[in-house]
């Protein structure tokens, strides 16, 4: 029998103040803190506690995709390509209307001003209601014509027992390694997390689970855990990488959209990385002065690279993102094996 969230509410945990200081000094927008949240302790700020309960009772369609993944591990770039496939390959559409208003990131913990489309923080009410209100994106997912595209980064816990039961989801993993770094580039560019230290200081703070939805490990292990179900397809971005065609046709047939393979590709066109990185719709950094940017900072559309990690981490970084990997890996359940080998 499903959990009745209703008489259930997502429990919200306090962090030590030592540890809130600490982050509040790093973090030049965490002056409220963080709280841990739900079974998997992870980390969000204290006004998620608005609408969590939302997130846990969201009525999913029977024809919703929903693209889920830890941040930075290729969720946008997958969101593109779902919401192009599952709508007739409709490119103008995509290139002329921002992703978040044709597919809205459920729980985003940014605003930004996009065209045509008020964003602003989901977890902050608009100024006019009250505080049992949803905010822009979720009101917008909810309002949004089928089929829908929804975009989330919650982890499974925190989201109605029944979504697999419910809609189809895909699940995107990436390299530990390769979403710290990028992780880190987006915690500098956004002023709503505004990290001031450098990538070491990131690291170290990667390596204790004190990051911004963090722990990686338990959010990917609850995914994994739920691999054989029928409706979660199970993508990795390195194979998206190595062979997108190979990737799109498992899509297909996932979603039995019956796109022939001259279809695919042109899906694979419009959606290849300097396309995306070249386009307001998909690269917030291209929106002018965009709000929620921190200047100079890099690209919210970035490198794209697999395995660049490497090439960023000293060896003393390197000893401790490994040891990192081995303890928090064997702590959550079962994971990847290809992340925790070699």
């Amino acid at each position: 029998m499903a959990e009745n969230r209703d008489s259930c509410p997502v429990m919200t945990f306090p962090l030590a103040p030592k540890i809130q200081q600490e982050l509040q000094t790093k973090f030049g927008s965490f002056d409220k803190g963080l709280l841990e949240v739900g079974p998997g302790r992870y980390l969000l700020p204290p006004h998620c506690r608005l609408y969590l309960d939302k997130y846990a009772q969201f009525r999913f369609r029977p024809d919703d995709v929903v693209v889920m993944g830890f941040p930075r591990s290729g969720t946008t770039w997958t969101q593109e390509m779902v919401w192009c496939m599952t709508h007739d390959l409709d490119f103008t559409t995509a290139i002329n209307t921002p992703l978040r208003e044709r597919s809205p990131f459920l729980d985003t913990l940014t605003g930004f001003s996009l065209p045509g489309f008020l964003a602003v923080n989901i977890f902050k009410q608009h100024p006019d209601e009250d505080s049992s209100t949803t905010g822009a994106f979720l009101a917008r997912a909810e309002s949004l014509p089928s089929p829908r595209v929804i975009k989330i980064h919650l982890p499974f816990s925190l989201l109605p027992p029944s979504i697999l039961e419910s809609c189809k989801v895909i699940y995107v993993a990436r390299h530990p390694g390769d979403v710290c770094v990028s992780y880190y580039h987006l915690q500098r560019l956004l002023k709503s997390v505004n990290f001031k230290g450098d990538l070491e200081e990131f690291l170290d703070l990667w390596c204790r689970d004190l990051v911004l939805r963090g722990p990686y490990w338990s959010h990917l292990s609850e995914a994994w855990a739920k691999r054989t179900h029928p409706n979660l397809l199970w993508l990795y971005y390195e194979d998206m990488k190595k062979d997108l065609l190979r990737e799109l046709q498992c899509l297909d047939h996932f979603l039995a959209t019956g796109l022939t393979e001259d279809e695919l590709l042109q899906v694979a066109q419009h959606s290849s990385f300097a396309n995306m990185k070249a386009r307001p719709a998909t690269n917030l950094s291209l929106i002018p002065e965009s709000p929620g940017l921190m200047p100079g900072e890099a690209e919210f559309v970035r490198k794209g690279a697999t395995g660049d990690w490497v090439n960023r981490f000293t060896s003393q970084m390197k000893a401790k993102f490994q040891a990192w990997v081995e303890t928090g890996s064997k702590g959550v359940g079962e994971v990847p094996p290809r992340y925790t080998q070699g």
